[in-house]
């Protein structure tokens, strides 16, 4: 059995934004669904990372069903969430800049 493909959790509090990430695939679309989170996938379909606009405003108070849609996209347990949700929330910030050519180049 292989290994899952680790994710990364970064959180942008300048313009309250998460971003996970779970391949080092450039992510070539993103598509936001009807909750705002836009999916981003590489060139073979594959899911490699999510963005969240508006993260803590909109999901700190409940983030039930952020959790669920991680845990089902990402194929990993609730639980395994909460841990990368907490690590983003005390990851150290980085500048917008840095993030945005992250999130484009789909780290």
């Amino acid at each position: 059995m292989t290994e899952p493909t680790p994710i990364q959790a970064t959180y942008d509090a300048d313009s309250d934004v998460l971003y996970l990430t779970s391949s080092s695939a450039i992510a070539t679309r993103g598509l936001e669904d009807e909750n705002g989170f836009v999916w981003r996938t590489g060139a073979d379909g594959a899911l490699v990372g999510l963005t969240v606009l508006d993260y803590r405003e909109r999901w700190a108070a409940d983030q039930s069903l952020l959790v669920r849609d991680i845990s089902e996209r990402f194929a990993i347990a609730p639980a395994q969430v909460f841990v990368l949700l907490a690590q983003a929330d005390a990851s150290p910030p980085e500048d917008a800049a840095a993030l945005s050519r992250r999130a484009a180049a789909g780290e």
